[in-house]
């Protein structure tokens, strides 16, 4: 039988809802988001200043579906020569809604006729959540294979990451949303997820990252607490933590799990944006807000898509 389609759809409409969550409060403290609202996220909101409209999302959404635009015109296969393709057609479109400087310098070399294998950053400014926050559609296709998983993961990384920690910290995204759509449903999503995640990852700052964020799941440590010693900025040893953090505290209720990460403030969007996309594998479309999956941009397109991947992936239940 067919891998339920709501699943796959629900990581790429969690992505998209996360990230038009936290897109008016990305660079935000905590503090004063609660302020802003008076308590906790509720809705989707516009953001004046970005000339962002409510339930618009960010580079986040923009490239992860310029991944999948690339992985359909290869008839399901993941080409990272053509997705660096897509990352500079999004540019060129002018429509970049933010974007990083790893992932600018990036889309330059690129541009200049660098391949796609040497276009990427390197170094310790190298190690953001730039492809994290995009590499979902990977772990979607590749659900049913873990060592292409690793594999293209890491390919996609480094077209703009070309950072060890980079490359885990997709593998690990890509982790967390094949297991979620190969179950049968959230009752599965238990902190050992973590040690299995990091056996499959290997040593790294990610790695040792996530075993603190196992320990504060045993201390019933509160997402507020907890995203403060975890860290919500950029780096993408904060960012994986934090959104798995989230999801496995509340693993089978995905508004929780993305407000929370949205409250964690700092790198807002991406936080939500991940933790959404791996949340809404576990948990399918029907246990989004319905509100939200209406209100979202683009809502139909990424259904659609997201049944292009399912049919690429061979998923089986």
């Amino acid at each position: 039988m067919k891998a339920d389609v709501s699943k796959f759809e629900g990581c790429l409409l969690g992505l998209a809802i996360g990230d038009a969550l936290g897109m008016p409060f990305e660079g935000w403290r905590p503090a004063w988001i609660r302020s802003k609202l008076g308590g906790r996220v509720q809705d989707m909101l516009p953001c004046p200043d970005r000339n962002l409209g409510k339930g618009q999302w960010t580079d986040d959404t923009k490239m992860a579906l310029h991944l999948c635009r690339s992985i359909i015109r290869k008839k399901g296969k993941f080409d990272p020569a053509d997705a660096a393709a897509s990352y500079v057609e999004w540019f060129e479109s002018g429509d970049l809604r933010g974007i990083g400087r790893a992932t600018l310098e990036s889309i330059m070399r690129l541009r200049q006729g660098k391949p796609w294998s040497e276009s990427g950053k390197t170094g310790e400014f190298a190690a953001g959540n730039g492809s994290a926050m995009r590499a979902a559609p990977i772990g979607l296709l590749n659900c049913m294979d873990m060592e292409a998983l690793k594999r293209n993961s890491r390919d996609d990384a480094v077209i703009t990451h070309n950072n060890p920690e980079a490359v885990a910290g997709s593998r690990a995204v890509n982790f967390f949303v094949a297991r979620g759509v190969t179950q049968a449903g959230p009752a599965a999503a238990r902190p050992h997820l973590i040690d299995e995640c990091i056996a499959f990852i290997g040593p790294c700052q990610v790695a040792q990252r996530l075993a603190r964020a196992k320990e504060l799941l045993a201390e019933n440590m509160p997402c507020s607490t907890a995203l403060n010693i975890l860290g919500a900025s950029g780096f993408v040893v904060e960012t994986v933590a934090s959104a798995v953090f989230c999801f496995l505290k509340t693993p089978d209720n995905f508004e929780e799990s993305v407000v929370s990460a949205v409250m964690g403030g700092e790198d807002a969007d991406t936080t939500a944006a991940v933790c959404g996309a791996i949340s809404g594998a576990w948990n399918g479309t029907w246990k989004l807000p319905k509100r939200w999956v209406d209100t979202v941009e683009a809502s139909e397109e990424l259904r659609s898509i997201a049944g292009q991947l399912m049919d690429f992936s061979g998923a089986m239940l």
